[in-house]
Order: structure tokens, then sequence, then C-alpha cells
């Protein structure tokens, strides 16, 4: 059995090539397509809505899109559409009756529809969002893409659901319906669409700018046009416009091309729209799951390259490994281009610890340096606060008028001890002023170790308890000891007479009759 060119080239492609697949027409399908029959080689659902403020605590796992039966009361969505599931084994095709279809196309009953509206054709998607816009005046349209695999069983296509209608039962407007289902290749979904389903949500405007060169205008510098409106190359301020005429005016404008512009359009063009389509999900999904990132990419990028002509996308197979090929390097390049700047990031996160562990060392620096300055200043103050006892002068002898009784003999022995100690003012007692006795001259000796031992006393009163504590000398324990030095004549003469003079003090305070007013004095 021989094959044809076209059967071997399917062979040695194997399942990945598009062709072998059943690609949707510009325009409808035949009625023995069902939704779960389509979605094998069509994975992909469009859905042209404006969308509504979400709330700040909006979970992923909420509905992306609800049935507007259920969006009347959204607080309870969650718990009719779990009362509203459908059984396993079954489907909404098979459940739904012609009564559901007929309601959610009247527009006037659709308020009561469980069924949300997609379809297969991401061109009348574009055409459409650009006929709301311009007519209707919906400045935020956006374009969902929906992965279909995803609602297997719980959508089904509008054909499928109005063929159920006996001719009896039909509505007036029933072949209205039955052409706008065909025109869009409508699917509508039970209940809701779940988050994890919906790829991604685009802006039209983003989406113009990236259609293939047969979208937009030849004639003109589509770059001078004030409006991107203005590029395209259908009237998109028709009243009545044809979406069957315009799949033919596209095709038409494709073929008039040169064969190195259609080339571009059907490999180059068919990428750029693909991805700008897909770009917040590829963005997000190529640098964990680089396979399957690509593959979504590569099946939406072959379904534009058909869309304008099937027949001449058969005719030239090179441009299927030219898609994959463009897929994969710009997939490549996102994913070095995260993963720089993902190590940028790191980078900078690496600098911002850094910095804070040399603040974090700089303060426990300045804490230490901190307790260890007072110390210095506290040694500082005991070098300070030593005291060099000058060579002792020689012992001066004040006499002065001071009324004093006669000590007894009690008060020399503890008086004589107290000689060394500190010499305070003292203010002489009111005695009697005509005593002869009281005005006696009374003999002061004064020693060079109490003046200095004075000095020291005061000093002392004057600083605070904690530096009076370091003004003390060392404990001979600590001491280093010191060499003497021997001692000079004069300091030797000068010990020698103020013992003399000690001396002769004590014996005039025990013969004198005014010992009593010497030992108060002293």
């Amino acid at each position: 059995m021989t094959l044809s060119p076209q059967d071997s080239v399917h062979s040695l492609q194997g399942p990945q090539t598009p062709i072998s697949g059943s690609p949707l027409p510009q325009y409808g399908f035949g009625p023995e397509h069902t939704f779960d029959s389509l979605i094998q080689d069509n994975p992909f659902l469009f859905r042209v809505y404006t969308p509504k403020t979400r709330s700040q605590i909006f979970d992923t796992t909420e509905p992306y899109f609800v049935g507007q039966k259920f969006n009347e009361h959204f607080t309870r969505a969650a718990a009719q559409l779990k009362e509203s599931s459908i059984a396993p084994g079954e489907s909404v095709a098979t459940m739904s009756t012609y009564q559901d279809v007929a309601q959610h196309m009247d527009w006037t009953q659709r308020h009561m529809s469980p069924y949300i509206s997609t379809t297969f054709s991401f061109t009348w998607a574009i055409w459409e969002a650009t006929r709301r816009y311009r007519v209707g005046l919906k400045h935020d349209i956006e374009i969902a893409i929906i992965d279909a695999r995803m609602l297997a069983g719980r959508a089904a296509t509008a054909l499928e659901l109005l063929r159920k209608g006996a001719p009896k039962e039909r509505h007036l407007d029933y072949w209205k319906w039955y052409r706008y289902a065909l025109e869009s290749q409508d699917v509508l979904v039970h209940g809701s669409i779940p988050g994890p389903a919906v790829l991604a949500s685009v802006p039209l405007l983003s989406l113009i700018d990236k259609l293939p060169s047969y979208f937009l205008r030849q004639d003109c510098n589509t770059k001078s046009m004030p409006s991107p409106f203005d590029t395209l190359s259908w009237d998109t301020m028709d009243r009545k416009p044809s979406f069957r005429q315009f799949c033919q005016d596209m095709s038409d404008q494709f073929l008039r091309l040169s064969a190195e512009h259609r080339l571009r359009d059907a490999t180059g063009g068919s990428v750029r729209l693909a991805m700008a389509f897909l770009r917040p999900w590829f963005h997000k999904v190529v640098a964990e799951d680089f396979t399957g990132a690509t593959d979504m990419a590569c099946m939406l990028a072959f379904m534009i390259a058909q869309w304008p002509a099937q027949w001449w996308s058969r005719d030239h197979l090179e441009m299927w490994s030219v898609i994959r090929s463009l897929v994969q390097a710009v997939a490549e390049e996102v994913r070095e281009k995260q993963k720089g700047e993902a190590d940028q990031e790191v980078r900078r996160l690496q600098d911002v610890v850094t910095d804070l562990e040399r603040v974090v060392q700089d303060y426990e620096e300045a804490e230490v340096a901190s307790c260890v300055d007072p110390e210095k200043e506290k040694d500082d103050d005991k070098e300070e606060a030593t005291i060099v006892f000058p060579p002792s002068p020689p012992a001066s002898v004040i006499e002065c008028l001071c009324p004093s009784p006669v000590p007894s003999t009690s008060a020399v022995s503890t008086t004589a001890p107290s000689v060394t100690q500190d010499i305070v003012p003292v203010i002489p007692s009111s005695g009697n002023p005509g005593s002869v006795e009281s005005s006696r001259p009374t003999t002061i000796i004064l020693s060079p170790t109490i003046i200095i031992h004075q000095q020291q006393h005061q000093q002392q009163e004057q600083c605070s308890p904690a530096e009076v504590h370091e003004l003390q000398p060392p404990s001979p324990e600590t001491e280093k000891p010191r060499k003497h030095r021997p001692h000079s004549l004069a300091e030797t003469a000068s010990c020698i007479i103020t013992g003399v003079l000690v001396g002769a003090f004590i014996t005039l305070c025990i013969i004198n009759s005014q010992r009593r007013t010497l030992i108060y004095v002293t």
C-alpha cells in the first residue's frame, strides 16, 4: 500500500503536526461536531467582556466568570453552583433543553440564564470587541483566553442545544440565533468558569498593533494614524457589520500579498499575536514549565497561521518548524531574562543583608567603645588626681588670743594624738571678757603634714563619692614597691625641729595652768 505525499508527511511528523488535526473553518462548523470532540484540536476559547472591579479579597479558587442567573446573588453563587453541578458521567449537552438555550439567546431573558457565552474563533473575538469599542463606546473591553479542555462536560456549542428544539416550539428569532451561533462559533458554559481555566485576559488596545499585516491597511503609513483603529482594513463604524463578509475580505487581502509577506505573516505574525494573547500567562509559566508553555503558544500560533487560508498552509509545511523555532527562541529569551532578573534581585538582597550586618557591627562597636571610654576617663582622672607631695617645709608657730580653760590630765592624753589631724576653724566659746586668763595668748604649732592633710580632706568633700573612692591611695597589696630615695639634710633637720617643738608643746600643755584652753584650741 502506497501513501500519498500528504499522508507520508503526516506520518513522519507524528501527532504533534498541526495538519493532522481538524482546525475549525473561518465561519461556523458542521452539525456533526460537538464540544467534547472539538476541544481535542481546538483547545482555546475566547470571551469578549467588560471587566468589573474585583474584591481585594478575591481568591484564585473562586469562579472567574459566573452565569448571570447566579451573578444576581453573587454571595450565594458558590452554594448555588455546587447544587447545580453536573453529575459524573453526564454533560451539559445531554441535560440542557431547548428552553434553556432560548432563554440565553433572548436578550430580554438573559439575566435568568445560567450560561456564559464564549467562542472558538479568536478572529470573531477581535472583530466583536472592536465593534463594541467603536459603536457601543465601551472602552474597557478585554478578551479572555480560556483553556477549553478544563471545561469538558460543562460546556456545549450553541448549535447543539438549538437543534434540540422541535419546529413547533421554536422561537420567532430562532434562525437569527442559529446564524449568530454559526458565525461566532458560540460555546455556552454552564454555571461558571473557574479561575485556573482562564489563562490570560488582554485589553483590546494591546492587540491592535500586534495583528498580522493582512488585518491592516496597506495604502498608508500606519504609524502616522491618530487612532489605532484607523489602521484596520475594515470599516469599524459600520452599523450593520457582517462577520462572514469580514472573513472573506481578510482572506482576499492575505492572498494578495507576495509569497514572502504571506510566509512572514503566517510565521512571525502568528507568533507575535499568539504571544500578545498569552503574554501574562506565558511569562509566569515558562520558567517552571518550559515545554508546556512552548506547546501552548505553538498551538495558538498554528491556529492563527491557518485561519486566512487553510489550503495555502497545507502547501507550506515548512512554516510549522519555523513557528516552533520562533516560539522556542522567544521562550528561551524570556526565561534567561527572568533568570537574570532573579539573580540580580538575589544580589540586591544580599547587598541589603550585608549593609544591615555592617550597621549592626558598627552599632556593636560603638556600644563597646562607649563602655570602654568611661574606664579610660576614670584612669585619666586617677592620673590627674595623683598628688605629689613636696618636701615638708619647717613648721610654723602662730600666736593667737583665745579663751581656753585649763585642760585636765585626761584631756591631754586624748589631745596628743590629734595634733596630726585636720585643723578646722574654731569659734572661741563665750567666756568672761574681763578675765585675765581668757585673753592670755595661745601658741599654736602648725605642721606641714597637717596642712596637706587638710587640703586632701577638703578636696574629698568637693568630689563625688565615686571620685573619692578613686582618689584614695592604692592598697599596699596592689601598690608596686617603690625605691626609697635618701632624705636630704633639710628634711632631716625639719623632722628633728618638728619633733622638738611637738615635745615642747606637749610639755607646755602639761605644766601650764591654761592647758585646757590649749587642748580645746588644738
